[in-house]
C-alpha cells in the first residue's frame, strides 16, 4: 500500500508543479496573470507549467511526504488532512524561495481548508483557534523587530495554527527557528549566503509544521 501511496504522491507533484509555475508566473509577470489562467493559450500554458529541475524536485518530494503521512498515520480522515497539508506546504516552500513572497490566496486556502478539517478531525476548535492565535501572535511579535520577520510568514504560521492546534505549533516554531538557525550557519560557513543576504523562512516553518503535524502529534 505504501508503493500506491508513494505513485499517488508522485501523481500529486505533477498537478503541484503546475499550481507552482502559474502562481511563479503570475508574480514574475502580473499585468499578464489573466493569460495565466487561460488554458486555450499553449504558450502561456507552457511559460506557466514549463518542465524544468525544480519540477522533479517537486514530484519526489511529494511522493516521500505523502508515504510518510500513510506510514505514520494510517488510511483515514487525518491522512486525507495531512496529505491536503503536505501540498500547502510543498507550494508555499517554492514558492518563498523563487519568490520570497507568499500569497494571500494560499493563506486564505490554507485557513478555509482548516476550518473545514476543524470540525472533522482530533483537534478541538479551541486548541485550533488558540494555534492560530500561537502561530501569527508570536511571530509578530518578532516582526516588531525591523527586518526580523516578514508579513507573509506570520499570516503563514496564523493559518497553519488551525492544522497543528495549540500544543503541536509551538513544536513547529521550535523546529522551524533551530533548522533555520543551523542552515544559515552553513550557508554562511561555507560562503553560500552573505550576511545581508536574504533567505526565505517560509520554508522552515513548513518543514517545522511537517514534522510537528506528523512526529508531535499529542492532541
Amino acid at each position: 500500500m505504501t508503493i500506491v501511496i508513494f505513485f499517488v504522491g508522485l501523481s500529486t507533484g505533477f498537478f503541484l508543479n503546475r499550481v507552482i509555475n502559474k502562481i511563479s508566473f503570475i508574480i514574475d509577470n502580473i499585468g499578464n496573470a489573466e493569460k495565466c489562467i487561460d488554458l486555450k493559450n499553449s504558450k502561456i500554458l507552457k511559460k506557466c507549467t514549463g518542465f524544468r529541475t525544480k519540477n522533479i524536485i517537486v514530484i519526489l518530494i511529494s511522493g516521500l511526504l505523502f508515504s510518510i503521512s500513510f506510514l505514520q498515520i494510517g488510511l483515514n480522515v487525518i491522512f486525507i488532512k495531512a496529505l491536503v497539508l503536505d501540498s500547502i506546504l510543498i507550494v508555499v516552500s517554492f514558492i518563498d524561495i523563487e519568490h520570497q513572497i507568499i500569497p494571500n490566496k494560499i493563506i486564505i486556502f490554507t485557513l478555509a481548508i482548516g476550518v473545514l478539517f476543524s470540525f472533522i478531525d482530533d483537534i478541538s476548535l479551541i486548541s485550533a483557534v488558540v494555534g492560530m492565535i500561537l502561530g501569527g501572535g508570536l511571530l509578530l511579535l518578532l516582526a516588531l523587530v525591523p527586518g526580523v520577520m516578514g508579513g507573509g510568514d506570520i499570516k503563514l504560521m496564523f493559518s497553519l495554527g488551525i492544522f497543528l492546534g495549540a500544543k503541536e505549533v509551538l513544536f513547529a516554531l521550535f523546529l522551524a527557528f533551530f533548522t533555520a538557525s543551523i542552515i544559515s550557519i552553513l550557508l554562511l560557513l561555507f560562503k553560500i549566503k552573505k550576511r545581508k543576504d536574504y533567505i526565505p523562512f517560509g520554508p522552515f516553518l513548513a518543514l517545522g509544521s511537517f514534522i510537528a503535524f506528523h512526529f508531535f502529534n499529542i492532541g
